[in-house]
């Protein structure tokens, strides 16, 4: 029991001084979860996909998994709080001023500012460094306890999402609905004049109805919103808002004077992550963020939101005179509606009822045009917004017209391994042990009205390797890194690092075996 005794004291110490970062940003939680979020027990913690360097054993769960979830709560309560505050705002400048609240720079400073460093737990129990004061050791070996930790200003931000995680799960645990608790998390943690809200419910007191929203409803607007509600049951107080959700950014403003979906599509993007991200987080309470964060690609990709617009005929609502986007999002019906009868016909054949039809028939049809998942996530933002900021419709969607897709996420395994993108950070930084490239996106700008064009260039080494052209950053980038593992792919290390230049720290062994870098924070 003596032996013991001290390593006893020492978790329950741990647990009390837990507890104290979670007063300092006014928050109540449980010990197990103030303690889950503030451990951090390898030098590398949150570099979900390396494998830990340093680790102190004995210290329990580290703050990854809260900060996984912490992380996507804070993306959608700063989307919900700007969304209310600046209505004149166009997307970029919202996306701009997410950014800027959520950044690892601003949780970093005012962690700072709080001392929160003081309260991460970094080592393990060391019985000859733990000593009580006033006794002389007589028999034995004493170690100086360390008085300092190194810390990484990206360990410190992923502890503060971490504690608005731990703040999410405690009010699940309970059965509490408000999120009032994660709410305060983020404000003080933020510590912005964008980010006041203190409760749930301050969120709907920033918004004001604008003139659109409350306008007179006109016999085709009143008719699609009957039509929309037949494939999903909710019914919208103001079809004006639903009809906004609709409207294309190609469709003049004074056709009817409802502005286009970009607003909207912004709030439900966040939205839609985070009833997602509650799916996966509590149904596989063993994953680690590795696994969850590339099952939560498939479900929010635009691959599937394309091919869930068709399936809710959503498509078929919207508001364009774009001619060539009226041409790609034919052809794209077309292919997604023979997959998915392909799919039918196939489990029916098999012998398996039509309700366990593969759910995964969207992964081999080419991307949809962008609009098409924007439609989704604008109609998401809609009902929350129409719901007056009910976040139980958003759920209720969810399970009603995505769950049934992701029953089986073992079909999905290989889906983020696919990415272009994905597939290209590994190749380089496994595969090659390289560390100096990087995919850089930059806007074009726009010529004569024409719709904006994004342009994303693959350097290597200083060197481009791989360029393109999209509607928006995530394509263009797709398309970047296509190319560039075009030129890349089958070529031996020694002739990379040749014909590249690069001369990254462990780059390669001798023996020619990869060896990677030592793991310290950019």
């Amino acid at each position: 029991m003596a032996y013991i005794l001290p390593a006893v004291l020492h978790r329950i110490e741990s647990h009390l001084i837990a507890l104290e970062a979670a007063e300092l940003i006014h928050i109540n939680v449980t010990p197990e979860l103030a303690l889950e979020a503030c451990t951090k027990d390898s030098d590398n913690s949150g570099d979900h996909d390396a494998e830990q360097i340093n680790f102190q054993r004995g210290m329990g769960k580290n703050y990854e998994r809260l900060e996984f979830i912490g992380d996507c709560f804070l993306k959608m309560a700063t989307s919900i709080s700007l969304y209310g505050l600046f209505p004149g705002n166009d997307e970029y400048k919202s996306h701009v001023d997410r950014m800027l609240l959520l950044c690892n720079a601003n949780l970093c400073n005012n962690a700072l500012n709080l001392k929160l460093y003081e309260y991460i737990r970094s080592q393990s129990f060391n019985r000859r460094a733990w000593y009580p004061e006033g006794l002389n050791l007589k028999r034995g070996k004493k170690t100086a306890a360390p008085k300092t930790h190194p810390l990484g200003d990206k360990a410190i931000a992923d502890v503060c999402e971490a504690l608005i995680g731990a703040a999410l799960v405690h009010a699940h645990n309970n059965n509490d609905t408000t999120m009032d608790q994660a709410v305060r998390a983020v404000t003080e943690l933020v510590c912005s004049e964008n980010h006041n809200a203190k409760v749930w419910n301050d969120y709907y007191k920033l918004y004001q109805k604008p003139a659109y929203q409350t306008a007179i409803v006109t016999a085709t607007q009143k008719d699609m919103a009957e039509q929309v509600e037949k494939k999903h049951d909710y019914h919208f107080q103001w079809p004006r808002l639903l009809r906004c959700a609709f409207i294309h950014p190609s469709y003049p403003y004074s056709y009817e004077k409802i502005p286009s979906y970009q607003r909207l599509e912004f709030l439900g993007d966040s939205l839609l992550d985070m009833a997602c991200v509650n799916f996966l987080f509590y149904r596989y309470p063993d994953k680690d963020p590795q696994w969850l964060t590339e099952h939560k690609m498939a479900m929010a990709s635009n691959q599937f939101l394309g091919a869930l617009c068709v399936h809710l005929e959503f498509h078929t609502h919207m508001l364009s005179l774009h001619v060539s986007y009226q041409a790609q999002i034919k052809d794209y019906v077309t292919d997604i509606k023979e997959a998915r009868k392909q799919a039918e016909d196939d489990a029916e054949r098999a012998g398996k009822p039509r309700s366990q039809r593969a759910p995964d028939y969207w992964t081999a049809v080419r991307h949809p045009p962008k609009c098409l998942p924007d439609i989704v996530e604008a109609y998401i933002g809609a009902m929350f917004v129409d719901s007056e900021y009910d976040f139980s419709v958003i759920e209720h969607f969810f399970e009603r017209h995505i769950r049934w897709f992701f029953e089986d996420m073992s079909i999905y395994d290989t889906y983020a391994n696919k990415q272009p993108t994905t597939f290209l950070t590994k190749f380089l930084q496994v595969n090659m042990g390289c560390t100096e490239w990087t995919i850089q996106v930059r806007e074009l700008a726009e010529v004569d009205g024409s719709k904006t064009m994004v342009i994303a260039i693959v350097l290597l080494h200083g060197k481009v390797i791989g360029e393109a052209e999209g509607e928006s950053g995530r394509y263009a980038k797709i398309a970047a890194a296509k190319m560039a593992l075009g030129k890349l792919e089958g070529l031996p290390i020694t002739e990379f690092r040749e014909m590249y230049g690069c001369e990254c720290k462990g780059c390669v062994d001798e023996d020619g075996d990869v060896e990677m870098g030592d793991g310290e924070d950019e």
